[in-house]
């Protein structure tokens, strides 16, 4: 059956909706029209810039990082911000979260030390505590010691510390202090270097006649943050090995510590940071510290 023949207004109505399109012209279905010229200067997408470096490695210029800033490096790559949180939960895990006394405190130390032979080191250290509680210095320690390397990140030290308390002006008590150690490198962490040391001491204290013994384990992790700059985060613990008139078997005191070196010279450095110190007292009260640390090492 034949169709019937379209209206001549129909047909007119149908060519208004009809699109116009131009010759020469890609038709995308389902997007808007293109001239096949166009479409060829279509830009790709921008590919990232690889960079060469070794698996697993860590490169960041200098220039780059105080172009961006410290803080916003850290932000941006991945390996600092696991150093960063790895070093900032080594040095408080262990801290109490309250104690009953609180005494704010400033550590003066100024270190000198010289290499012998090769792989041998003499050191000379003074330590200078004031409190604020006492309201003066109240400790000063005198130490020398030797340390030898006896293998890849392994040393042993010797030594003797000579410590002083003074009260109002005059020494209340003295003590010899022989200290051995081994200290050893325990795995790159990140940007890092976790470490640890062992230190047995016998003391013998002027105000009385028994010989005190204490073993402090410690384990540190040093990052550098900036150029030269290292942040080391350290947690110390005391353990008392017996008891005496001066001290009671068991956990006495730890410590931790956030410290930044930074070089001044190539034979001197500066140290600046924070000490949190908690001694556990059976029947008085317990004790945190806080103790601003300063520092000068110099080498010859």
């Amino acid at each position: 059956m034949a169709q019937p023949a379209r209206s001549a207004a129909a047909e007119a109505a149908r060519s208004r909706t009809r699109k116009w399109i131009p010759p020469n012209t890609t038709v995308l279905q389902g997007c808007s029209t293109v001239p096949a010229e166009a479409s060829a200067r279509v830009r790709r997408p921008r590919q990232p810039r690889a960079v060469a470096s070794q698996p697993g490695s860590f490169s960041l210029s200098a220039k780059r990082f105080r172009r961006r800033g410290a803080v916003a490096e850290i932000g941006r790559r991945p390996e600092l911000r696991f150093s960063v949180v790895l070093a900032l939960a080594l040095a408080t895990a262990a801290t109490p979260a309250a104690a009953q006394e609180h005494d704010a405190q400033l550590w003066l130390t100024a270190n000198a030390s010289t290499e012998l032979r090769e792989g041998l080191k003499l050191e000379l250290e003074t330590n200078q505590r004031f409190s604020d509680n006492s309201g003066e210095l109240y400790e000063s320690q005198y130490l020398a010691a030797l340390t030898v390397q006896v293998a890849t990140g392994v040393t042993l030290t010797g030594g003797l510390n000579r410590v002083v308390r003074p009260r109002d002006g005059r020494v209340q008590s003295t003590e010899w202090r022989p200290r051995q150690q081994i200290g050893f490198a325990i795995a790159k962490l990140g940007s890092g270097q976790l470490a640890g040391r062992v230190r047995l001491e016998q003391r013998f204290r002027s105000d009385d006649s028994e010989m005190g013994h204490r073993v402090r384990p410690e384990i540190t992790y040093t990052l550098p943050v900036y150029r030269d700059v290292k942040l080391r985060l350290a947690h110390e613990s005391y353990f008392n090995l017996n008891s005496t008139g001066f001290q009671d078997r068991g956990h006495e005191r730890m410590r931790n510590w956030a410290i930044a070196t930074v070089p001044v010279t190539k034979n001197l450095s500066a140290q600046l940071g924070y000490m949190n110190q908690y001694r556990f007292n059976d029947e008085d009260p317990d004790v945190m510290e806080h103790g601003l640390m300063t520092a000068l090492y110099v080498t010859f």
